[in-house]
């Protein structure tokens, strides 16, 4: 006996619909697993600075990658190490000569964001 038609066609809808539902999200660890806190396009390279709170900064290439994809991609190019903190703001200059870290100052009456350091 062959199974009636509207339950055939339902079992091949949901096998196709669970062949679609196994596929994942992927995940790019850009800082370790741990949260990327912010991020600065460079005026005129191409490049990527990112602040994590696993203490780093990290210099990134963007390319607008495999053409037949039309896939960009990032790949790593250095790190900026030994901060005391998570790095919760950074900015590149307007030339892109420098790049400026800063940190939240709670301490005055009124919390403010002072330079912290400018790498250049």
């Amino acid at each position: 006996l062959s199974k009636p038609l509207n339950q055939q066609q339902q079992e091949e809808e949901e096998e196709t619909v669970n062949t679609v539902m196994r596929g994942g999200t992927v995940q790019i660890n850009w800082h370790d697993t741990k949260p990327v806190l912010t991020l600065d396009f460079h005026p005129t390279s191409g490049s990527l600075a990112t602040g994590g709170a696993d203490f780093d900064i990290k210099l990134w290439l963007l390319s607008s990658g495999d053409a037949e994809k039309n896939v960009p991609s990032a790949s790593y190019q250095n790190s900026l190490s030994y901060h005391g903190s998570a790095v919760n703001a950074l900015r590149f200059s307007p030339c892109g000569g420098e790049l400026i870290i800063w940190k939240l100052h709670t301490s005055d009456a009124t919390p403010a964001w002072k330079v912290l350091k400018t790498l250049s």
